[in-house]
């Protein structure tokens, strides 16, 4: 729903190292076909597609993204993937792209897909401009999964039920992480991303014109339907898929 959105900006947030350039890669990929111009700024270029342009950022003759970020304008292109918006300027730039009828994908570095709204508007982003021009954004963690090979089923406790807010009566098991050969005595294998997905609809851009408070967003997003990664990580707990210390680890409970 937000990637066919004929113009404005998608954001995939999170800390470092939590796979937002892979993610925005992997939308690129599933939107490049010869009918689409698509061009990048990143820093630096990580992955190389085909048949996109792709330009890495170079201080040395003043291409930042401010100034590069011009350049591609002034060749029309359908779709823009930024590296990062790190400042003032860039936000600006980015979402003065995408008034102009462009699709611009970014990421930005936030606790979770609502604490972006917050930080674009501390980077100095007018809160009209974000609520008419962001379609979404999408907050992702990753974990560790569980080696298929050794992974060792138990039955939660009655504290780590209360974690969970499972009544004693439910019949549920839980994995733990062991270690195998084949995992490399480790006890996990490979990783999976949990995401939070917000997408900005009618009554969201009112509240974010009004500058309504953080908390009552967030209500208003659960009441229809948002799911945190909080709810995202206990799904996949309970599927077997992760353990309760990675959860803790990557992501907490409440």
């Amino acid at each position: 729903r937000m990637v066919f959105n004929p113009q404005g900006i998608i954001l995939i947030t999170g800390p470092t190292g939590s796979g937002k350039t892979t993610s925005l890669y992997s939308l690129l990929q599933y939107l490049n076909t010869e009918q689409v111009s698509i061009m990048t700024l990143e820093d630096p270029v990580e992955y190389i597609l085909g048949i996109v342009r792709q330009t890495a950022i170079n201080e040395a003759v003043k291409l930042d993204f401010e100034n590069g970020l011009r350049s591609i304008l002034r060749q029309d292109p359908d779709i823009i993937l930024l590296g990062e918006i790190r400042d003032k300027a860039t936000a600006e730039m980015a979402f003065w792209a995408s008034m102009t009828g462009h699709k611009v994908y970014s990421t930005l570095h936030t606790n979770s897909a609502i604490s972006a709204i917050p930080r674009l508007l501390d980077l100095g982003v007018v809160a009209d401009v974000i609520a008419e021009n962001m379609v979404g954004v999408v907050y992702q963690r990753l974990v560790r999964k569980l080696c298929p090979n050794c992974k060792q089923a138990y039955s939660p406790n009655d504290e780590e039920r209360k974690l969970l807010k499972l009544s004693k009566t439910q019949d549920i098991t839980l994995y733990s992480a062991v270690g195998c050969e084949q995992c490399f005595q480790y006890g996990y294998k490979g990783r999976i991303a949990l995401m939070e997905f917000l997408y900005i609809d009618n009554q969201l851009q009112k509240m974010i014109a009004n500058k309504a408070a953080t908390y009552k967003i967030k209500q208003y997003a659960q009441d229809n339907g948002f799911i945190t990664l909080a709810q995202e990580a206990k799904r996949r707990l309970l599927a077997g898929i992760t353990s309760l210390d990675e959860i803790w680890r990557v992501v907490g409970i409440d």
